[in-house]
């Protein structure tokens, strides 16, 4: 003979607000907005100096002139430019999620 197991229901907390999570992604956000910001005055400070410096984490870092290393210095500017429009994509993101968690994304017909 089998008795039916009946599941009791336990009581469970009620459910956060997706709004609170939102302004997690809009400080998220505006602290990429900041870094795009300062790594875009990096990189046209650089271009008018004639020099920038790399941010190598392994080895020393490394100063390249447009004068004596054309090449290297403008992939470095070329790759720092690359890394401002990903972060510049994460902020976008960010933002679009915040929208999303507060409810208003625009309605879709």
């Amino acid at each position: 003979m089998s008795q039916k197991k009946v599941r009791v229901p336990l009581p469970h907390p009620a459910p956060d607000n997706p709004r609170r999570g939102a302004w997690v992604f809009v400080l998220i956000g505006v602290f990429l907005l900041l870094l795009v910001g300062g790594l875009g005055f990096l990189l046209v400070d650089s271009v008018v100096q004639g020099q920038i410096v790399t941010g190598n984490r392994v080895g020393p870092r490394r100063i390249y002139t447009l004068a004596t290393e054309p090449g290297r210095f403008w992939f470095e500017i070329v790759m720092h430019g690359l890394i401002a429009l990903v972060l510049a994509a994460l902020a976008v993101a960010a933002f679009w999620v915040s929208r999303v968690l507060m409810g208003t994304a625009a309605k879709h017909p």
